[in-house]
């Protein structure tokens, strides 16, 4: 009965925290607030959490540029999140617009929703579930994306070509 009980606060415990996991809200880089509740109507999203002063994260977001545009116009929420500090934060803007990069970017500068995941360096991606549930995660630079990939076209539906 002990093992029962510990099972079922365990498993409470997880979804508590899982859901409070999906209701963070973060500061768009152009203005305004993006609520990952909110997620686009409900849309399958990927997670990109990088720094401007972060090598690696720049390499995988320039390297993997085609790929994450191709994923967004098929339907998924490309999200970068910096995690830009104050000192560093007037940087991310002129990067992402100087690359070209059309997705969803979001300031972190506490590293709250990067904790929320789990992440503890960066680069950092997650990928979620039209609910909001992590479903892959990856740490370190993203060099080869097929397993991401994988997952990602299950959500949506479709094979890659």
């Amino acid at each position: 009965m002990k093992t029962l009980l510990a099972l079922l606060l365990t498993l409470a415990l997880l979804a508590a925290s899982h859901a409070a996991g999906r209701n963070w809200t973060l500061t768009q880089v152009n203005g305004g607030d993006f609520s990952l509740s909110n997620n686009g109507g409900g849309k399958p999203a990927l997670l990109l959490f990088w720094a401007t002063w972060c090598k690696p994260c720049k390499a995988e977001l320039s390297a993997m540029k085609d790929t994450f545009d191709e994923l967004a116009a098929r339907g998924l929420n490309v999200v970068l999140i910096s995690e830009d500090n104050q000192k560093s934060k007037s940087r991310v803007k002129p990067y992402i617009d100087s690359k070209g990069f059309t997705w969803i970017a979001l300031h972190d500068p506490d590293g709250e929703v990067l904790k929320l995941y789990g992440g503890t360096s960066l680069p950092f991606s997650v990928l979620l579930d039209a609910d909001g549930s992590p479903v892959f995660e990856h740490r370190g630079e993203m060099k080869d994306a097929s397993d991401m990939l994988a997952k990602a076209n299950e959500l949506l539906g479709s094979k890659s070509e």
